[in-house]
């Protein structure tokens, strides 16, 4: 995060830069305690990875890694293809170690404060019937959660901290003020290794491992050099001994010729230090001219003790009091602080002379037409990379000049969609615009079997370009395996922006909808939430909750071939897709030309969470404005919430079906959808008078 603050005021030129994380937020380990006491929310204690990427123009992939190639220069991430790198630097912490058959982990906060929620909530539920809390690691971090954990629980909870020794390494002074302390909050320390035959008793008890970290796995059989435990060896540069393309910094790291005990403290320190040597090393800029750091052998430690007091410890000495406990929180918050509310960073910033200028590709003088076309080396690389398609239905491909696909009965469902990326993650943006263009044919009840893509890609250097084009594919080959079509060709150009077009083939099944049809008392059932557009819009401007941005994504990514198997299933009269119209665009296209009406239930459409308040604040798409004219077809309810109506207007990406469906079968139908994944809600009826209405 302090490398992505340092990019965002200082650009690397020549140089583009990706994070790879597994969540779109980070907590801050600094302050879980005084969450977990119910000092600070979870958002206060959290920085949003992807709105931070968003201002420093850096990319953000959310993944998890499960592997490295150092040898390939590749990254390893689950279920989706590999991301290379020429410069790569890992920060992800120490894993907790072995799996637990007990008990939750604190490691990594962001699964454990919802386990723990759980297991407070649980706790409060045992009203007269005691609970026993064991906390086991007498560290720092596992005194201080004791004292957090004592703060937000019944005071009759028992807690036990169980450790070989109180706060190793601090001297007698220290542990003699932290016993006094565990006293008065009538916490048990139990000096020995937990074990879980004798020390955890029944049911009722609650087990948290703060234990030290271990390196992940993944790094363990990189083949990058590495101590005993796994962490990575890194010189005075933060750089790897094995292999200089790679640094490592925090937990994960272990500092030859330094070594220091797992502190977040050091991961800060490091940071403006990893920063030059990176940009340094990605410009192939010699170590003679690197930053060496020396990591400082004494650090002042706070421990918060949940009730506005802290222990201030440092060289073997320890002091309590409220002044202390104010300067904890004044540091936390100001470090919260450097990561929120950036403004927008500008794009194009111009470099007269840097050390990658003669490795970048003519800006000035590119050419249109074919001349713009990806070459053929890089393209034919990435057609043999992607997995072989077999397909019953494609009888000739990808390498011909056009492809062959037959059909058993007939007739051929065609249709062509597509956009500028709306997001930085190359491989997921070709996964949901692949889920969006093959809407079309699921709401008419079809079959996909093939599919062309036309490719936009930025002038970039021919790797990224490879590599870009590689990714994208990869994620649209990846959803068209889902569904049994191949990818059968395409075409590709230089542009300004990366954008991707797919024209879809498939064949009808035995029932084909159509967007009218819908007769009176047919249920209107939504399959998605609304919202896309608004979110997309603000998670550009870097306004966007990681967690609300995630959910987002995840529906975006979500197929609607089995919603539009269960609507034919459930007798399905009418059915279409929420696109860029928005809802009651598409709902209009569906009803203009029937004599009935519409009543719409406004309360029981769903919308993602963050959007009422991102269009209250004025965020919106710009598609808004223009979509917000077909509100003149519909007769609203006075007391309906401005926001909310503009919610229903808002263009929507890879958006849910909305279908009409008989009013004896819908609850059946309804069931079926959320069964399966869906998000699915009644939504509204056809009436017999020929009003459209929105109501509460």
């Amino acid at each position: 995060m302090q490398v992505i603050k340092r990019i965002y005021m200082r650009q690397i030129p020549g140089v583009r830069v990706t994070l790879i994380s597994e969540d779109y937020d980070s907590a801050y380990s600094g302050m879980l305690p005084g969450c977990v006491a119910g000092i600070y929310t979870k958002e206060q204690i959290s920085i949003q990875l992807s709105a931070l990427c968003s201002v420093a123009n850096v990319r953000f992939i959310c993944a998890k890694v499960t592997g490295l190639d150092v040898n390939a220069k590749q990254i390893s991430l689950r279920g989706r293809s590999p991301v290379r790198y020429d410069t790569l630097s890992i920060n992800a912490g120490g894993s907790p170690g072995m799996d637990r058959s007990i008990g939750i982990n604190v490691k990594p906060i962001n699964l454990f404060l919802p386990r723990w929620q759980a297991a407070a909530a649980e706790i409060g539920t045992h009203k007269g019937k005691r609970s026993t809390l064991c906390i086991v690691g007498a560290g720092a971090g596992g005194v201080e959660l004791a004292f957090a954990m004592r703060a937000g629980l019944p005071p009759e909870t028992k807690i036990k901290l169980f450790g070989p020794k109180l706060l190793p390494g601090h001297g007698d002074l220290v542990e003699r003020q932290v016993m006094k302390v565990l006293a008065e909050k009538k916490i048990d320390l139990i000096e020995k290794y937990f074990e879980t035959d004798s020390d955890y008793q029944d049911d009722n008890e609650h087990v948290f491992w703060v234990t030290g970290t271990e390196s992940p796995e993944w790094i363990k059989d990189s083949g990058l050099c590495i101590d005993d435990r796994g962490f990575i060896k890194v010189n005075k540069y933060l750089q790897s001994l094995s292999h200089s393309n790679v640094f490592a910094t925090g937990d994960v790291a272990h500092l030859t010729d330094q070594e220091r005990d797992k502190a977040g403290v050091y991961a800060v320190r490091e940071g403006p230090y990893l920063f030059r040597n990176l940009s340094k090393a990605a410009q192939e800029i010699p170590p003679q001219f690197w930053s060496r750091y020396q990591a400082q052998k004494q650090h002042l430690i706070l421990l918060g003790c949940g009730d506005g007091t802290a222990i201030a410890i440092r060289n073997g000495l320890a002091l309590r009091g409220r002044i202390f406990w104010r300067l904890k929180d004044w540091i936390d918050k100001a470090f919260i602080r450097k990561f929120s509310k950036l403004p927008k960073m500008g794009i194009g910033v111009k470099h007269s002379s840097f050390p990658l200028a003669d490795e970048m590709p003519d800006m000035e003088m590119r050419c249109g037409g074919c001349g713009a076309k990806i070459a053929s080396e890089p393209l034919r690389r990435v057609l043999d990379r992607l997995p072989k398609q077999p397909n019953i239905d494609v009888r000739l491909g990808v390498g011909d000049d056009a492809a062959i696909i037959k059909h058993s009965r007939g007739e051929s469902l065609i249709s062509v969609d597509g956009f500028r990326s709306m997001i930085d993650d190359v491989y997921k943006f070709g996964r949901i615009t692949a889920h969006h263009s093959l809407n079309d044919l699921f709401a008419m009840g079809g079959r996909p079997t093939g599919a062309l893509a036309f490719v936009t890609l930025p002038v970039m250097s021919p790797e990224l370009i490879e590599e870009d084009l590689f990714q994208l594919l990869s994620g649209v080959s990846s959803v068209l395996s889902e569904h049994q079509a191949s990818l059968v060709g395409g075409h590709s150009a230089e542009g300004v922006d990366l954008s991707l077009a797919l024209t879809v083939v498939g064949e009808p099944e035995e029932a084909s909808l159509v967007k009218s049809g819908s007769v009176v008392n047919d249920q209107f059932i939504l399959t998605k939430p609304l919202g896309t557009g608004v979110l997309l819009a603000g998670a550009m401007r870097g306004e966007v909750n990681g967690m609300n941005l995630k959910s987002c994504l995840s529906a975006m990514d979500q197929s609607n071939a089995s919603a539009a198997k269960i609507f034919v299933a459930s007798g399905a009269t009418s059915m279409t897709d929420v696109t860029g119209f928005g809802f009651l665009g598409h709902l209009w296209e569906m009803v203009k030309g029937s004599q009935f009406g519409v009543r719409l239930n406004i309360s029981a459409i769903p919308v993602f969470d963050g959007v009422i308040e991102l269009i209250a604040s004025g965020t919106t798409s710009s598609l808004q404005e223009s979509n917000e004219s077909v509100l003149q077809e519909f007769v609203i309810d006075s007391r309906i919430d401005a926001t909310k109506l503009k919610a229903l207007v808002d263009p929507q990406t890879s958006g849910g079906l909305l279908a009409s469906v008989p009013e004896n079968l819908a609850p059946d139908c309804l069931r079926k959808l959320q069964n399966s994944g869906y998000s699915a809600s009644i939504v509204g009826q056809v009436a017999e008078s020929a009003e459209r209405i929105v109501g509460l």
